[in-house]
């Protein structure tokens, strides 16, 4: 009886061999892939992604033209002025700041301008423009030029009506890229316009954007002339092209920057500016010629009286 049932027990186990087996389980790996965990959501496609550009083809170099010489500039006639009628003060302002402002050396107030103006008129003291002396119009007997360097825009909300009133002619001469870049401490086109055509106002170049003490018309320590003439040349010449575009008229005046001049601009800055002046004091003899003319500096402590006879 117990071998019966022995033999039955050994035929179980081998028809169980698996489940009996006591060394490690085989893993099977299921060949399906497993459930998407969005199952059962409609899913947005993925844009399509747009073609890529053909790429156009590379055109041939353009040789670069060669630069064309410098235009001349305008002919100017010839001018002399006899000694003995040749003399001309010519006065150096800039700011004109509202009375009880405190002033620097190179400020005047409203009521200061005033009186320097009243005084040149009851001792009957012409003023004149240098478009008039780039023409050789004689000088009158007791002739001066106002001059306002930088172009501030004091010069139209204090100065012009002033030089209305009196009837007084002045030259004002703006850095060009402060107009350009509608600053406003300083003179806008319209400005400009609005004075000049009053026939009292000449607008002349105080350079493009060469006025600082390190960038003015005298030449660096260790400039050669090539560098000196690539950094002014161009400079001038652009202040020269922004105002006749702009205003519509010719260029008949160059206030040198700080006063300083250089022997390697000279003849470039004769050739296109008739007049000229620098910041030496003394009164101009314009029979020894227009360019880099003396004139004295006109301040709150230096009156314009100081320099002429009575």
């Amino acid at each position: 009886m117990k071998a019966a049932a022995k033999a039955v027990s050994v035929m179980l186990c081998l028809l169980l061999l698996p489940g009996c087996w006591e060394g490690p389980l085989l893993e099977t790996v299921s060949q399906t892939a497993p459930p998407s965990p969005t199952a059962g959501v409609t899913a947005t496609p993925s844009p399509t992604p747009a073609p890529l550009p053909t790429p156009a083809p590379t055109p041939s170099p353009t040789p670069t033209p060669t630069p064309g010489p410098t235009p001349s500039p305008t002919p100017r006639p010839e001018v002399h002025y006899e000694k003995g009628k040749d003399r001309l003060y010519v006065f150096m302002l800039h700011d004109v700041v509202p009375d009880g402002t405190p002033c620097s050396h190179w400020q005047v107030t409203v009521s200061e301008l005033r009186e320097h103006l009243q005084w040149l008129s009851d001792h009957n003291y012409t003023t004149v423009l240098p478009a008039q002396l780039a023409q050789g119009e004689p000088l009158p007997e007791r002739a001066v030029m106002l001059t306002f360097d930088d172009g501030y825009a004091s010069n139209y909300y204090y100065a012009y009506p002033l030089l209305q009133e009196f009837q007084a002619k002045a030259v004002i001469s703006p850095v060009v890229s402060r107009v350009e870049a509608g600053d406003p401490a300083f003179l806008s086109w319209d400005m400009c316009r609005e004075m000049m055509d009053s026939g009292l106002v000449e607008i002349g170049s105080h350079t493009y954007d060469s006025h600082d003490y390190d960038r003015c018309v005298k030449r660096l320590e260790g400039e050669t002339q090539a560098e000196y003439e690539a950094r002014i040349f161009p400079d001038l010449d652009r202040s020269i092209a922004l105002l006749e575009e702009n205003l519509e008229t010719q260029i008949n005046f160059f206030a040198y920057p700080n006063g300083l001049t250089d022997p390697w601009s000279d003849a470039f800055v004769a050739e296109r500016f008739p007049v000229s002046v620098t910041t030496t004091y003394g009164t101009a003899r314009l029979s020894q010629g227009l360019s880099r003319l003396p004139r004295y500096n006109v301040n709150y402590k230096q009156p314009m009286r100081r320099f002429l006879p009575d």
